[in-house]
């Protein structure tokens, strides 16, 4: 009868990790998330082009707490949101931009070109109240040698599928000295979680990431332009968890003082 139990258990295990697998919990979309790396420094050395056409260092670049984000201009999914976020904070957030604190915007697409970062600038502005403030909102390009050491220096992972992207959404707060502060995962942000992420990135204190639970329960609906509560993966983890629960239990119950005896 134990060994029926371990087999059904079992069985149901295989079943369930069926279905995990089939809610993509570890779908491409999770597997090039942030590598977190709060503490560790941000490759300053990284050659960029400004909307002058001018390539700048991004140390030279960096002279405030900042909050960096990577995009990439032509993107048809999470990017838009997430830069339109960017804007509503900037609107919102108890601190002037480019004083208190900076915004900088890199395409991790090398094909891409600064007349296009600053053509999706001008519409992320347009919608914006703080016009003026917005303008110290920085755009900019980069070739692949340096894209790729700027984002693995910051543990921003991506990978190229049928000419699209697949990438991680958030922001990553950085000291004026290019220390990884934090990481705030999502499309929209409170103005409280900006703000107070740039005193302790202008103190130099690392915190925990944002937001992170997010990730797992929540999926991106590309029609909506939304995040929304994914149940099936959800579902998933639960009853993942319970399963192992009950094989464990079964297991263990094979090994009670009474089965030893007998044997």
């Amino acid at each position: 009868m134990s060994h029926y139990k371990l087999f059904l258990a079992f069985f149901i295990c295989l079943i369930s990790l069926e279905s995990f697998s089939q809610t993509s919990l570890f779908d491409k979309q999770m597997q090039v998330s942030f590598d977190e790396k709060q503490g560790q420094f941000a490759a300053l050395d990284t050659k960029l082009v400004n909307e002058n056409g001018d390539t700048v260092l991004l140390k030279d670049v960096l002279n405030k707490p900042a909050i960096l984000n990577f995009v990439y201009y032509e993107c048809a999914g999470t990017c838009s949101p997430l830069m339109f976020g960017v804007s509503k904070f900037i609107d919102e957030v108890d601190l002037k931009l480019g004083k208190d604190y900076e915004v900088i915007t890199i395409s991790f697409d090398p094909s891409e070109k600064i007349d296009l970062g600053i053509k999706k600038k001008a519409a992320y502005i347009s919608t914006m109240k703080n016009k003026e403030a917005a303008k110290d909102w920085h755009f900019f390009v980069s070739d692949s040698a340096n894209i790729a050491r700027l984002t693995k220096s910051v543990g921003f992972n991506y990978q190229k599928i049928n000419n699209q992207y697949i990438h991680p959404t958030g922001l990553i707060a950085l000291g004026s000295d290019g220390k990884i502060i934090r990481y705030l995962r999502g499309i929209d942000f409170l103005p409280f979680d900006i703000k107070i992420t740039m005193v302790e990135a202008a103190k130099g204190k690392i915190g925990p990431s944002i937001n992170r639970l997010l990730a797992i329960c929540y999926s991106y609906d590309t029609k909506g332009n939304q995040f929304v509560f994914n149940v099936t993966r959800v579902s998933a983890i639960v009853i993942l968890f319970f399963v192992i629960v009950i094989f464990l239990f079964l297991s263990l119950s094979r090994l009670n003082p009474k089965t030893r005896l007998i044997k």
